[in-house]
Parts: structure tokens; C-alpha cells; sequence
């Protein structure tokens, strides 16, 4: 009698967090980063060398870049992630990054056929269309867009043919139904998974602790604390940094930009402002309320898995009394943030004032070439981001000593710097 033969081994087990952007995927991307030690003592792998790894792994899928064409130093990014994830016998692998819900066709394709090896789930993280809109549009701003919050919002509005840029980007992503089309034809629908975000008020980890009850992860024995999330502005401050990237206007480099602009003024110092939070203008209310029954009403009956509620998604119609109108930034508000974003950029300066006068001349050629690069981008920012208060400064420095000191500590060092180059 022929012996029984032994089971199969379990296949692995992969789940790709796709998105959705602004649904707190930076925040669940640096808990998981944060934790992949204690990931992988449960059986759970979190792949990467680097913080940057996955998403540069999905530049490399995509065969693209935040400047819009590949980048040789990404080549081979998603090959390696994926040779790691085959790589790991002792449970499932999670690949994250909210850009893949961008994804054409022909990247899905690629990305499953790499992954055959394992049982691939899909997840996306899913929040309401009336906080989605204001954080999508900031984010917009943060990566160099000049378009006003309200011309934003009409062009949303606007028929598909019409849609392009930040506005085609944000339908591509946020309208989950599409994505899923692209993304789980061929998956079982019980291997599909959307997380919605809670609402406001709710228990900070309960976003982590639905993420975790997908994967399998007890959500206790990881660290949550000192864990930042995609770092939020106020009106005042998104409208400033618009402002910059219209006086700035692609005068610096992107790489530039991300550093001077994007991560060191806006989420370093006006993130830190307490300023007027971004609100939906009441008029936009019903239009909202009713495309966001449009985007949850095919999400149901598909028998996708959903932790959370969908009903946590739509937006409720305007009150019958209506909503106050948020008032615009006021040029006082944005004279506050232009100061403390031009403090930072004069220390900045003579930081790299200071590294290249240090910089031994036989080792440090890169350095100073670099340090000198940035130099000049910190200098074209004063010098264009100056202009935005001018028209108040004067007036305000006589009410604040904080402005009229700093005033005073910028022509001091222009003069100082003068002075030298005479």
C-alpha cells in the first residue's frame, strides 16, 4: 500500500498595501519601520534596508520618479524587495506604499506575475472624501503646485476628460473601486481588504490595531510612541508655501525643493504652527456628500473584506442651517509663517556658511560643491520669500518685537555678508 504523500507546504503569504494617499499610510508606514525587529519576532516581514525602500521600490515599478521619469539609482528596486519576500519562510510580508494605487496596468501586471510565488492580499486604507480633500490638496502644495485651494476643489468638479495633474492624480487613487478593478481582478474577494479610517475622535492606535487584525499582528507588542504621521498644515501655512512655489517658480531643483521647501519649511517649521485647519467651504458640502455615495456604493456587496465600517465614509449633507464659510488666511497669518520660515533659512545659511569654511579644501570638494548648491537654493528662497511680507512687515514689526527683532537680524547679516565681499 502506497504511503500517504505529505501536505503541501503553506504558501506565503503577501499583503501589498497599495493606498490610498492621506488615508495615514505615512503613519502606519513608520510604525511598521519602527517595529520590524519586533515584526519579525511575531513571523512578519517588513522588507528594506532603508525607510525609503519601499517607495523606491515602486518607482522602480512604475518606472518613474517624483520628477516624472525613472531614476537609474532606483533600477532593480522592486526585484530586490520581492527576492526578499521570497526570501522569508517564517510567515507573511508586507509591502507598503500608497503610491502603487497610481500603478498602469501593465505595472499591476508585472507586480503580480513577480509575486506568483505566494498568495497575494490587497489592502487599502480608506478615509472620507470630506477630510481626503483638504489634506490632498496641502500634499499637492508640499510637492511644488501653484494652484489656489479653490480652484482645486472646482476643477475635482470638472468632467474626467477635463482632469489632469494633481486633480487626475487624486481620482486615480482615491476612487477605490477603480483601483480595485485594477488591482484585485483575479484576487478571491475574501483576500481583498479595506481598512477605513476612523473618524475624528476616535482612539489614536485604532487605525494601527484594524491594520494589524488583517495582517495577523498582536498590535500590543509593538511601539506606537514617538511615531509621526504625515505632518499637517493650517490655511495659512499651506497658502504660504503656495505662494513660494509660485515666487520660486522651478528655479530650484526638485531634490532642492523636497529638502528646502517640502521636509525643512513646511513640515519642520510651519507643521509646527498652530494654525487654522484646512476646512471643506460649505458650498462644496453637498457635492461631496453625494460623490462620496458614489465612490462607496460599488465597494459593497463584492464581499471584500472590510475592517471598520463603510458607512465611516460617507459625508454627511450640508445642515439645514448651513456651515459657517471658513474665513481666507490673513496676510497677519502668513506674515507670522514667512518669518519663521525665513529665521529658518538665515540660520540655515550660515550652517552651510559654516560646513564649507570648515571643509578641508583636498576632502571636501563634494561637499563644499554641495553645501554651496544648497547654499544658493536657501538664498533664492530669501530672497523671493521676502517680498510676501514687505507689504506688511512694517506695519506689523511696530505691533510684534518678535518681527521687528528678526527684521533687524536680516539686515544685520545681509550687511555683515556685504561687508565681507567688499
Amino acid at each position: 500500500m502506497a504511503s500517504a504523500k505529505p501536505p503541501s507546504p503553506a504558501r506565503p503569504q503577501v499583503y501589498l498595501h497599495i493606498g490610498t494617499p492621506k488615508s495615514g499610510t505615512t503613519y502606519l508606514q513608520n510604525v511598521l519601520w519602527r517595529n520590524r525587529g519586533r515584526l519579525r519576532e511575531q513571523g512578519v516581514l517588513y522588507p528594506g534596508d532603508t525607510r525609503h525602500a519601499h517607495v523606491q521600490a515602486t518607482f522602480d515599478l512604475r518606472e518613474t520618479s517624483f520628477e516624472g521619469r525613472p531614476n537609474p539609482a532606483n533600477r532593480g528596486a522592486w526585484d530586490r524587495m520581492v527576492g526578499a519576500v521570497r526570501a522569508w519562510r517564517r510567515g507573511p510580508a508586507i509591502i507598503s506604499q500608497e503610491l502603487l494605487s497610481q500603478a498602469l496596468p501593465h505595472h499591476v501586471e508585472r507586480a503580480l506575475a513577480s509575486l506568483d510565488f505566494a498568495d497575494v492580499h490587497i489592502v487599502l486604507t480608506v478615509r472620507d472624501l470630506a477630510r481626503q480633500l483638504p489634506a490632498a490638496w496641502q500634499e499637492t502644495v508640499k510637492n511644488r503646485s501653484m494652484q489656489p485651494y479653490e480652484e482645486f476643489l472646482t476643477a475635482l468638479q470638472g468632467p474626467p476628460s477635463s482632469w489632469s495633474g494633481p486633480v487626475k492624480a487624486f481620482w486615480q487613487t482615491q476612487d477605490v473601486a477603480r483601483v480595485l478593478r485594477l488591482w484585485a481582478a483575479g484576487i478571491p474577494p475574501e483576500r481583498v481588504h479595506l481598512v477605513t479610517v476612523p473618524p475624528p475622535g476616535a482612539p489614536r492606535g485604532l487605525l494601527w490595531e484594524r491594520f494589524c487584525s488583517v495582517v495577523g499582528i498582536d498590535a500590543a507588542r509593538c511601539d506606537t510612541g514617538k511615531v509621526f504621521a504625515n505632518a499637517s498644515l493650517g490655511a495659512a501655512e499651506a497658502e504660504l508655501v503656495r505662494r513660494i512655489n509660485e515666487a520660486v517658480r522651478y528655479k530650484i531643483s526638485w531634490q532642492q525643493h523636497n529638502l528646502l521647501v517640502k521636509r525643512h519649511i513646511a513640515q519642520e517649521v510651519l507643521a509646527r504652527r498652530k494654525g487654522t485647519k484646512i476646512e471643506l467651504p460649505a458650498d462644496r458640502r453637498a457635492w461631496v456628500a453625494s460623490r462620496s455615495r458614489e465612490l462607496v456604493e460599488p465597494l459593497r456587496g463584492k464581499g471584500y473584506h472590510v475592517v471598520g465600517d463603510l458607512e465611516e465614509l460617507l459625508v454627511p449633507p450640508p445642515d439645514a442651517g448651513g456651515s459657517p464659510e471658513p474665513l481666507p488666511p490673513s496676510p497677519a497669518e502668513m506674515l507670522e509663517g514667512a518669518c519663521d520660515a525665513i529665521g529658518w533659512l538665515l540660520q540655515h545659511r550660515a550652517q552651510l556658511d559654516a560646513r564649507m569654511d570648515a571643509a578641508p579644501a583636498e576632502a571636501g570638494v563634494q561637499a563644499q560643491l554641495k553645501a554651496k548648491e544648497l547654499r544658493e537654493a536657501a538664498s533664492l528662497l530669501v530672497e523671493r520669500a521676502t517680498p510676501l511680507s514687505r507689504r506688511v512687515v512694517r506695519r506689523l514689526s511696530e505691533r510684534y518685537p518678535a518681527v521687528m527683532r528678526l527684521r533687524q537680524s536680516y539686515w544685520r547679516y545681509v550687511s555683515a555678508g556685504d561687508d565681507a565681499r567688499a
